[in-house]
């Protein structure tokens, strides 16, 4: 062990008073970024690291990073979890079925399987339309079933920190508001809807 000296001062002392480590060279232990390492005992370093080390921890639990798909119905801007979105499909020919419950729109054929449609725009109180060359059909898992989406357009898969989200004002939530997950700001000009996949297709009668 050597002792290092101050400099411009015969001391012989350490700033701080106390001795720090050195390699067999006389050096003091870096690491690898070539930041000195501190002493056991060397409590100022020690605590130093300790806060850096708080904070990158802090840093880590402020953000629940999720993927989502946006789509657009009307002006309004909504989000789904990706993990549900099985696929997206252009709008095809949809069979109306007579008496199907509200709000239904059709079925289509996906690959054999007789895919029931749900008008998004018409399940949130809009009025429907005509289906456009932007209008898809969000493929959605739900409870163990295949169920469509039909929206306007969809526009992007995009990450959410959840930790991030808003809840939606009290003035918007009703009791037909439940499947309202909450609100967030994509970006500086843009906030999305988030929707729960299972709760925005549980229609209990025809006024929801």
């Amino acid at each position: 062990m050597s002792e290092r000296t101050s400099r411009g001062s015969g001391t012989g002392k350490q700033r701080g008073g106390g001795r720090r480590a050195t390699t067999a060279g006389g050096a003091e232990p870096t690491g690898a970024d070539g930041e000195v390492l501190p002493a056991p005992d060397d409590r100022v370093l020690l605590f130093a690291d300790s806060l850096q080390e708080r904070k990158q921890a802090q840093a880590e639990v402020q953000h629940q990073w999720e993927t989502w798909v946006t789509c657009r119905v009307d002006r309004e801007v909504f989000a789904l979890p990706v993990k549900q979105v099985q696929e997206i499909l252009r709008v095809s020919a949809l069979t109306r079925v007579p008496h199907a419950p509200f709000p239904v729109r059709g079925v289509t054929n996906l690959r054999g399987y007789v895919l029931p449609v749900v008008d998004l725009r018409v399940r949130l109180g809009m009025p429907a339309e005509e289906p456009g060359p932007r209008h898809r059909v969000m493929v959605v898992h739900s409870r163990g079933r295949l169920i469509g989406l039909l929206v306007d357009a969809v526009e992007q898969v995009t990450q959410i920190d959840r930790l991030a989200v808003e809840p939606v004002p009290d003035d918007v939530m009703t009791a037909q508001s439940f499947y309202l997950l909450g609100v967030y700001h994509v970006d500086d000009s843009e906030m999305a809807i988030l929707l729960d996949a299972d709760k925005v297709l549980q229609v209990r009668d025809a006024s929801q």
